[in-house]
């Protein structure tokens, strides 16, 4: 099996058909060898371990270049969008853990003050908007990514008082929102469905 298509994301739903992770192919295989997950389609059929095979073995016999396979010298098996847990109960997720990366992530690696995109790391500072040394705090209500020269320019001041406008007012993200930010959009296409049933996403 290659070692990169075994790093492949695959979404995971929970008993209720809620999208609650994000795991790796390789992961997702041990659950359905195991028999604690089943793989899900997009009109919400679900498939064990050994019916996906046999799917596997008809899609490939198609010889289309619009699937990927994972292969071992017994089996293909089809790479599943999406894998269902009937028994995991775990509800969604919440709260996101404040961090560099995570608020990043919230801002799309965007100045919230120029627009500009900070695609060099070395580009990138936080910003309190309220600042520290006025009690403002480093909450995700009061942070926001900002580039070196925006930076600079609003100093221990407030934004208004630097002559400087958010392009967004920061607010808490929600972790499923937050974390598909990287994934590209044909993923998030492949998981739509079942995003807009958890009303993560919306036409």
């Amino acid at each position: 099996m290659g070692p990169s298509l075994l790093q492949e994301k695959i979404l995971v739903l929970n008993k209720y058909y809620q999208a609650v992770q994000i795991i790796t192919l390789q992961r997702a295989i041990c659950h359905l060898v195991k028999g604690t997950a089943k793989v899900i389609t997009p009109d919400w059929t679900t498939h064990t371990f050994e019916e996906w095979i046999k799917i596997s073995q008809f899609y490939e016999n198609g010889k289309s270049s619009e699937f990927k396979f994972i292969k071992s010298p017994s089996i293909s098996l089809l790479v599943p969008d999406a894998v269902y847990l009937p028994y995991y109960e775990s509800l969604p997720q919440n709260e996101v853990i404040f961090s560099r990366q995570n608020l990043f992530l919230r801002d799309q690696f965007t100045c919230q003050y120029c627009g500009k995109v900070l695609k060099n790391p070395k580009e990138r500072t936080i910003d309190h908007v309220i600042p520290k040394s006025r009690g403002g705090k480093t909450v995700w209500t009061n942070v926001v990514l900002c580039c070196k020269k925006c930076n600079l320019k609003k100093g221990n001041k407030t934004p208004e008082e630097a002559g400087l406008k958010l392009l967004k007012l920061p607010k808490t993200p929600r972790w499923q929102a937050l974390i598909l930010e990287e994934f590209p959009k044909h993923k998030k296409d492949k998981w739509k469905v079942f995003l807009n049933f958890a009303g993560i996403l919306t036409d």
